[in-house]
């Protein structure tokens, strides 16, 4: 059974867990050992604890069996040349424990859901180019490539695509 619910700062450990241990696991020979290495459930949950006290984001926890297993980050779309009528998924994370199990689609099912309850008209997103699991699994889902895209340095130049789809 799995429930999703709104994260407060007591969720902090959980979403620092989920966000860790996701980024290690997805990002694996795509940003070099040495930055992942680095990022620990400690310091992401010291990060989530901040963020969700100073209301920077708006997060969501997945748990599985009262297990944390997934985390998604949304809200208004950010980028300067979008409308405010386009949301944006910042950001979903899953413990590698319940990869390929369909969560992930749950949670981004619940994301879009909750973007078009709040009257968003399209969603938007940014990939990694170099992680192809993840694009493939958005554009399954509808998601298209924009053509924007944002050079980022992680250990090494990686370059992010913005996707995005009607609601």
């Amino acid at each position: 059974m799995f429930t999703i619910k709104k994260a407060s700062v007591s969720d902090a450990k959980d979403l620092g867990l989920i966000h860790a241990l996701s980024w290690k696991k997805a990002y694996e020979g795509i940003v070099p050992k040495e930055i992942l290495d680095k990022i620990t459930p400690e310091k992401r949950a010291q990060f989530f604890k901040k963020a969700l006290t100073l209301k920077w984001e708006e997060d969501y926890l997945l748990t599985v069996d009262d297990l944390p297993a997934g985390l998604l980050c949304l809200g208004k779309a950010r980028d300067e040349d979008c409308k405010d009528t386009a949301g944006e998924i910042w950001g979903i994370y899953l413990h590698p424990d319940f990869y390929g199990q369909g969560y992930g689609r749950v949670l981004l099912e619940f994301g879009l859901s909750e973007l078009q309850k709040r009257g968003y008209k399209s969603v938007l997103l940014w990939v990694l180019k170099d992680n192809i699991h993840a694009i493939q699994f958005y554009e399954h889902i509808g998601f298209c490539k924009e053509g924007a895209e944002k050079d980022l340095f992680i250990g090494k130049p990686l370059t992010e695509a913005r996707y995005s789809m009607d609601l």
